[in-house]
């Protein structure tokens, strides 16, 4: 039979309880069933009489997500019939989940569980795992290949409700030890009983949106997930690796690209001049002498445009400088500004000295064309106060802020998703019953 098909057969049985007739799909294998009517759980004996198992209490107050019989496609490209579900918990948790039974007649059964609205797919192993059950303690891991699997779990299972079609006795479910080990977005299910085989299960995260799909279900029929579910991948996934790799790259091609550009056009010293304000005449006023226009030496700008940084120090004390300085071109008369305004004031109060100001100021001007220029510098102070400054020209100085800026801009969204990606694993570790191997 193909495996884009499910059977067709169907079977019915009467409940010993309430005498309901039930559909079943899985006449040759099942042979326990649950009653949806009166919650009667009954096996099927070889002779054709029905046994009572038990009768559940805690009856669940909705009806399952999967009605049974319905048939969904799963990410392993086969169709699933619903044959039953389980309502579970942890023995000493409060920790609840169903499990939904799937069965395709090519493949055999497999599970559909959802925890807190976080959804696993969960099928047999036909590898037993020899020897990878051998680590003890909180740092017991399972290999699969290069891949190791963490232990997240460790608890024996009690069926609080099932109903629809099952192969074997669940109830026989609580006398099992189940180990999870998980290495997101997959988990390996260590199933054993003592004294009795090992069985193995393999799990994969799938997202809501997968579930609803497969069975054509809305998403507001779903449960809401909380949480960071077991095997839920990272934010970032697997490209998490790629964009470290790449960011790597860029940041050491941004450092290349500087150090290429410093080669190319090296740092140069074009001026370096010391100048002197005058000395006013008037009390409380500006005279012609202190906004007397004061001109450099001349210098040239040999590769352009160039950036040039202005390095000013002055002599200010308790007194202030206002400086506006135009860079003049000598051939084409083309003029470049900037002002600055320097002041620094010092004393003793209360025992205690006090400063405020600086003495230095800095000014950048970029795309400055190549040629012969000078400053035209306008010098303006207090009264009766002279003040001494100098002016100091580099060409194409290296300004490590813009590189760093540069770098931090090409920092930012991985360093947001890395504290993501640890928040999100924190959460997941923190429904674990051990330490998380990356956060301890």
């Amino acid at each position: 039979m193909s495996s884009g098909q499910v059977t067709s057969l169907e079977a019915r049985v009467a409940c010993p309880s309430c005498l309901a007739q039930l559909t079943y799909y899985d006449p040759v294998n099942s042979i326990v069933f649950g009653c949806p009517e009166c919650h009667t759980l009954f096996r099927q004996q070889a002779n054709g009489s029905p046994e009572r198992l038990k009768s559940f209490q805690d009856i669940p107050r909705e009806a399952p997500i999967l009605p049974l019989g319905s048939i969904g496609t799963l990410p392993d490209g086969r169709l699933y019939r619903v044959m039953g579900y389980m309502l579970r918990k942890e023995a000493g948790s409060p920790a609840r989940w169903l499990e939904f039974m799937l069965f395709n007649p090519d493949t055999g059964y497999a599970q559909l569980a959802v925890y807190e609205g976080h959804w696993t797919f969960i099928q047999p192993s036909a590898e037993q795992h020899k020897g990878l059950s051998g680590y003890s303690g909180n740092n017991r891991v399972a290999l699969d290949g290069d891949t190791k699997f963490n232990i997240y779990n460790k608890y024996q299972p009690r069926i609080l409700y099932a109903a629809g079609e099952f192969d074997w006795n669940i109830l026989e479910d609580e006398r099992l030890t189940v180990t999870e080990f998980v290495a997101p977005p997959r988990m390996l299910v260590e199933e054993k009983v003592k004294g009795q085989a090992v069985h193995w299960f393999r799990a994969e995260h799938l997202e809501p949106q997968q579930v609803a799909q497969a069975f054509g279900l809305t998403m507001s029929r779903l449960p809401y997930r909380e949480g960071v579910g077991a095997v839920q991948p990272m934010p970032g996934g697997n490209s998490w690796s790629t964009l470290k790799n790449f960011t790597l790259l860029l940041l050491i091609l941004t450092l290349l690209t500087e150090l290429v550009m410093v080669g190319v056009r090296p740092r140069r010293q074009l001026l370096s001049q010391e100048f002197v304000s005058e000395v006013g005449s008037a009390p409380g006023a500006m005279t012609e002498a202190t906004s007397k226009v004061q001109v450099s030496n001349s210098f040239d700008i040999q590769d352009g445009p160039a950036v040039l940084d202005f390095a000013l120090h002055t002599s200010v004390n308790n007194t202030w400088l206002e400086l506006p300085v135009s860079l003049v071109n000598e051939q084409t008369g083309q003029g470049f500004e900037f002002s600055k305004s320097i002041e620094h004031y010092s004393g003793v109060e209360d025992g205690y000295g006090w400063s405020e100001g600086s003495v230095d100021a800095e000014a950048t001007l970029d795309q400055v064309p190549p040629g012969r220029y000078h400053l035209n510098l306008y010098p303006s102070t207090d009264y009766n106060r002279q003040v001494t400054f100098s002016v100091t020209i580099t060409e194409n100085p290296w300004v490590p802020s813009n590189l760093l800026l540069f770098m931090l801009a090409l920092l930012i969204y991985p360093t947001i998703l890395y504290f993501r990606r640890h928040h999100h694993e924190q959460q997941r570790w923190d429904n674990s019953n051990f330490p998380s191997p990356h956060l301890h």
